[in-house]
């Protein structure tokens, strides 16, 4: 029995928007509207446009019971006659051979034996189906001319009558804001004002710009040296200097004199570089002990402290204190305090500085 597959292909895309064909694939059809192509000048009916597709492999059904129904035969015989028409299609594809589907389409393979499907102009939309391309063309109106822009004869006098065409509107005159007098007093005074405020200041400016800034007046730390009032300093007596001064030999000779004031001036140069990097020669007086052995006492707690200790005996008391090297007279401050947190003595003198 001849089985025309393609033919019932055909008639189920009428009715459904989907057809699998067992073992080969399927095809999908998508509802699209109406279109107006402008350039041709037509308009085509609503339509449905089939796509092919080898991932549908599931059977619905729908062929082979359609063939069935139309040829009286079993569902297992329509089913190897569509096994039989797929196989000859594939081994048509295979070869390069293009397969037409009469009123579907076309297949064929590409370069990547990949199944492509060409769609035929047939319309599967049962709604519009036999409606054809509607043409259309463009509609020209023509100019219509009023009764007013011509001149109609006169029958009576045979004479042509114009039409007189009535003068144009005056415009109505226009007038320009007043600007009042009190805003244009205030925006003279403001300039006014400005300008002074500026010529102040430019004078201000000339007056005080060369104006050297004065150096701030530092005031020389100052402290009140104390001294100890047990300190007993001896004063050489009036004989004593007399007896040096007479066995001092007076020296008369320009060049040991020159010579003298060179190296005196050697040694004054030679002081302050030293003070200048070292510093000052600081000392401090914690006590003026009568007992020699309160004194070592305090001498040696001096001393494991790190103290450069200072030590004198004017006949009656013996005087204990730190002796050190400064730049600042804020580190005298700081050492008279720590000395105080260590001895518990209030009052510290300072004896040299």
């Amino acid at each position: 029995m001849q089985i025309d597959i393609p033919a019932h292909i055909e008639k189920l895309l009428y009715l459904h928007d989907s057809l699998v064909v067992p073992g080969f694939g399927g095809f999908t059809a998508t509802r699209t509207p109406a279109t107006t192509d402008y350039i041709g000048g037509s308009v085509n009916p609503p339509s449905k446009t089939l796509v092919f597709s080898e991932n549908l492999v599931i059977d619905d059904g729908l062929l082979t019971a359609d063939i069935a129904d139309a040829h009286g035969i079993t569902t297992e015989d329509a089913g190897k006659a569509v096994e039989a028409f797929v196989e000859k299609m594939r081994a048509l594809l295979d070869q390069r051979e293009i397969v037409t589907l009469p009123g579907v389409g076309r297949l064929y393979k590409n370069y990547v034996q990949k199944i492509q499907f060409l769609p035929d102009a047939t319309n599967f939309n049962a709604a519009s189906y036999g409606l054809p391309p509607l043409q259309f063309s463009p509609i020209t109106r023509s100019r219509e001319v009023s009764g007013s822009d011509t001149s109609t004869p006169d029958v009576t006098t045979g004479n042509t009558a114009s039409v007189q065409t009535p003068p144009p509107p005056t415009p109505e005159p226009t007038y320009a804001p007043e600007r009042s007098a009190s805003s244009s007093n205030w925006g003279t005074i403001l300039g006014v004002f400005l300008f002074l405020i500026a010529l102040i200041a430019g004078i201000w400016y000339w007056k005080f710009r060369e104006k050297p800034a004065s150096d701030p007046v530092v005031k020389p730390d100052t402290e009140l040296v104390e001294k100890d009032k047990k300190e007993v300093e001896s004063t050489p007596k009036t004989e004593d200097l007399e007896e040096t001064t007479a066995s001092q030999p007076v020296t008369t000779d320009p060049e040991k004199q020159a010579q003298e004031s060179l190296e005196a001036k050697e040694k004054a140069a030679r002081e302050k570089v030293n003070v200048a990097r070292n510093g000052r020669e600081c000392i401090l007086i914690i006590a003026s002990l009568s007992d020699k052995g309160n004194a070592d006492k305090l001498r040696r707690l001096l001393q494991e402290e790190g103290y450069q200790e200072y030590y004198q005996f004017n006949g009656k008391a013996h005087m204990v204190g730190i002796k050190f090297q400064y730049l600042k007279a804020s580190e005298i401050e700081a050492q008279k305090k720590a000395l105080i947190a260590l001895t518990g003595v209030n009052y510290i003198a300072v004896k040299k500085k």
